[in-house]
């Protein structure tokens, strides 16, 4: 089941236009940079946009236009992610899956996430108790599971919210969900 709605999910994102998916995209990142959450944190972990992901650039500039630390992800081995510090301007390098990721030749600093820090997560789809249908490698579960960060943000256009996710034992749940039309607060933070 979940890998059907993996495929269902994925296609109707990939047929958005452009247009579409820069607007929605605007939305959801103002929605995030209002959030009390967003504005006292000191470090966001984030991800780099891919495709037709919710596009995270404008959440980006603005963390570093306001003093916040950003950190993205890079693949160390398989279901194993870091991730490291970025700086404006700092060049990065398409990875295998073709994602943008920090390179160590750039002098990136390998980051963890305290107190004062927030994920924001991509995801297919996520359901109302907060668990991801992600690409299916597990990635984030395992990092969560090994580091278990206070507040994990989901982000992903509205018609990716689904009654359920199916999630599997090992699948760990965000606090909340952010879409262009609606913010689902699921846990306390």
């Amino acid at each position: 089941m979940k890998q059907t709605l993996r495929k269902q999910f994925l296609q109707h994102r990939n047929n958005l236009p452009v247009k579409e998916i820069a607007e929605k995209s605007s939305k959801i990142c103002e929605s995030i940079i209002n959030l009390p959450q967003f504005i006292k944190c000191d470090t966001i972990f984030t991800y780099q946009s891919f495709g037709s992901e919710v596009d995270t650039k404008l959440l980006i500039e603005h963390a570093w236009n306001t003093g916040k630390k950003v950190c993205i992800p890079k693949v160390a081995d398989k279901n194993k992610m870091d991730f490291y510090f970025i700086k404006k301007g700092q060049p990065l390098k398409e990875n295998t899956y073709g994602i943008l990721e920090p390179t160590e030749e750039e002098g990136s600093a390998f980051a963890l996430p305290d107190e004062k820090s927030i994920f924001i997560i991509p995801g297919l789809a996520f359901d109302k108790n907060g668990y991801r249908i992600g690409y299916g490698a597990g990635y984030y579960d395992f990092y969560f599971a090994k580091h278990k960060p206070k507040l994990k943000i989901g982000i992903c256009f509205d018609f990716q919210v689904t009654d359920n996710a199916y999630p599997d034992s090992h699948d760990i749940p965000v606090s909340v969900i952010v879409t262009e039309k609606r913010i689902i607060e699921l846990y306390d933070q």
